[in-house]
């Protein structure tokens, strides 16, 4: 079989935000950029992540914001129209691989498409197609998790539920992280009657504070969502229409439709047969602080298949900018993972920075904790909102907020503000004497500060 060779001075492999990053820098520095992927340009956060999850989570924060006025102003809570909300996500998605093919194209950057391998230490195979370069960026993402108990072929993805065209009455999602539970809160506000999530330990959501994380299960109970923990799925049998999921209690749990979402793994299918002599383990690619292969400095990884402390689109896209950065001007700048806000999109939603009560302790700091319920707060009453609370670490030496987790109306955004103090050392007294606009949600930062 004839070869096509080309050269490069850098080729990307994958297309999400940390590879959009990578290439555009690398391009606007003046390199010749290649890009490969072997599923439709723009990678999970637009096409199958972040950007469509969060049409089906506005659409349920929507019903539950009303649903929580019902005799209180509202007379009844709104219907979703499943159909109706997938159509509106699927316009948004629709022809975007396309486009952004015709962007790079228009831009100077070589495009590819197929499984990308590595034949060499500096080369990469795309079908027929060999590519040499300079430096290889690995942007490859991760891959859902899968067991391999009797029946798992029964089990759908998130992909999956993403692309539902009509919502099943009765769905499992098996896992206890953010995936599941966000999923769970769109499912029970869209009308399903039965949403069970299964958890194989007590302890769900383990990246979040377990105070923060206790509320949550409340507001999942109060939704009508069925949290199981200390139940593992052994098997799975279809008869009919019908799931039934076999747990290691020896319960049986029944449903039309199962997601399975117990975590992502880094895709490094680019690496099959070692010739790019790349070290990696289930954690991604070994990078040293300027995402560098610790085994070959002609390879960078950026995003989920780095073995990287986050797998967060806006962490892959600093990395993104960092390699891009690193190529170019010769390992300039290194990674700071000191401060990075997240945020679960659930009903409420929780937002997190920085370290836990526990994490704080072990570092040794003298701290204080700001903790309490927020249900009683105007801004939760004039929403209606039944579950919330705050818990923030404060350094009593410094007076430097070291963590802060929120579950309330709006948490995602007032995260970013506390992050933001963290990351310029403003202090929880500056916080609490700043003059916000009244009222919004931010505004209350100043109770939890002070």
């Amino acid at each position: 079989m004839s070869r096509h060779s080309h050269s490069f001075d850098a080729v990307v492999i994958g297309t999400g935000t940390s590879a959009y990053y990578a290439a555009d820098g690398l391009n606007q520095g003046g390199k010749k950029v290649a890009i490969v992927d072997e599923r439709p340009y723009g990678g999970t956060c637009a096409l199958r992540g972040c950007q469509p999850k969060k049409y089906l989570v506005a659409n349920a924060e929507a019903v539950a914001m009303a649903s929580h006025l019902v005799g209180r102003g509202i007379v009844a809570a709104p219907r979703t129209d499943w159909p109706a909300l997938q159509a509106l996500k699927n316009e948004f998605l629709a022809g975007r691989p396309e486009a952004e093919v015709r962007d790079w194209q228009k831009d100077g950057v070589a495009t590819f498409h197929g499984s990308a391998r590595f034949t060499g230490t500096n080369e990469i195979r795309v079908g027929d197609d060999l590519l040499q370069a300079e430096h290889i960026v690995l942007a490859t993402g991760a891959t859902p998790r899968r067991t391999t108990i009797p029946g798992n072929e029964h089990l759908s993805i998130s992909d999956d539920f993403l692309d539902l065209p009509e919502l099943p009455d009765r769905l499992i999602f098996i896992g206890g992280g953010y995936i599941s539970f966000e999923f769970a809160h769109v499912a029970i506000r869209a009308g399903a009657s039965e949403v069970t999530i299964l958890h194989h330990s007590d302890r769900p959501m383990k990246a979040f504070d377990a105070e923060i994380v206790k509320v949550i299960l409340d507001a999942s109970k109060a939704a009508g969502i069925r949290v199981v923990l200390n139940e593992e799925p052994v098997a799975v049998e279809r008869s009919g229409t019908e799931l039934r999921i076999t747990g290691s209690t020896g319960n049986t749990h029944v449903a039309d439709f199962a997601v399975e979402a117990i975590g992502r793994v880094p895709n490094l299918s680019v690496l099959d047969g070692g010739h790019g002599r790349v070290d990696a383990d289930r954690h991604g690619v070994a990078v040293n602080s300027y995402l560098q292969s610790v085994s070959n400095p002609s390879v960078y990884a950026i995003g989920d298949c780095a073995a990287t402390p986050y797998m967060l689109a806006p962490v892959a896209d600093a990395e993104g900018k960092a390699a891009a950065r690193n190529i170019l001007g010769g390992n300039v700048e290194e990674m700071d993972y000191r401060v990075v806000p997240s945020a679960t999109f659930t009903l409420p939603p929780i937002g997190s920075v920085g370290l836990t009560e526990d994490e704080a302790r072990a570092k040794g700091h003298d701290i204080r904790i700001n903790r309490g319920d927020t249900t009683g707060w105007a801004s939760s009453k004039r929403i209606g909102e039944t579950h919330g609370a705050y818990k923030v670490i404060i350094d009593n030496r410094s007076d430097q907020i070291l963590g802060a987790h929120l579950a309330r109306h709006n948490a995602a955004e007032a995260i970013n503000v506390l992050a933001l103090a963290m990351k310029h050392r403003i202090t929880a007294a500056d916080l609490a004497g700043f003059m916000w606009a009244y009222p919004t949600i931010t505004s209350d930062l100043k109770h939890m500060v002070k």
